[in-house]
């Protein structure tokens, strides 16, 4: 409720401030008592707005208080549009993995996602100069001084 009048009440003095400069533009004057219809409108345009923006930050806020991983835009409903993917292409990518995996096993293809996920092993006693994207922070960090120390012992730096 507190969210709602303190957005009630800089709404207001939004909707006057657009309504009085344009009546003034056309000469008329908004405290008038012959404008009153227009301070109505101007009341429950702002009173409508507050109710919207305060309604929609209950439902953010509700829906962060779940405890799902899925917040804001993520679990909206137009998201189920741009992230679902069509029965048609479903089947596509069904029909794709499918004949890859009767390609590997006839031998004409080889299975390089193994390969590619495997982290070259470092040799003991040596600080490796990249880490991955995965390593935790001090890994990276320590990487990064390795290279540098490098780069300062060929003269780079």
């Amino acid at each position: 409720m507190k969210r709602f009048l303190a957005l009630f009440a800089v709404m207001l003095v939004i909707c006057l401030a657009l309504m009085w400069g344009m009546m003034a533009q056309n000469g008329y004057d908004l405290f008038a008592p012959e404008m009153s219809g227009m301070l109505v409108v101007a009341v429950l345009v702002a009173a409508y707005v507050a109710f919207r923006i305060s309604r929609i930050l209950d439902k953010r806020s509700q829906r962060a208080h779940d405890g799902s991983p899925l917040k804001g835009a993520q679990k909206s409903k137009l998201s189920g549009l741009f992230n679902s993917r069509s029965p048609a292409q479903q089947a596509r990518e069904a029909r794709v993995a499918a004949r890859r995996k009767q390609l590997i096993a006839e031998g004409k293809l080889e299975d390089e996602t193994p390969a590619e996920l495997e982290i070259p092993p470092v040799p003991e006693g040596e600080v490796p100069t990249r880490a991955p994207q995965s390593a935790s922070v001090k890994d990276r960090m320590d990487a990064r001084r390795e290279r540098y120390r490098r780069a300062k012992e060929e003269g780079k730096i």
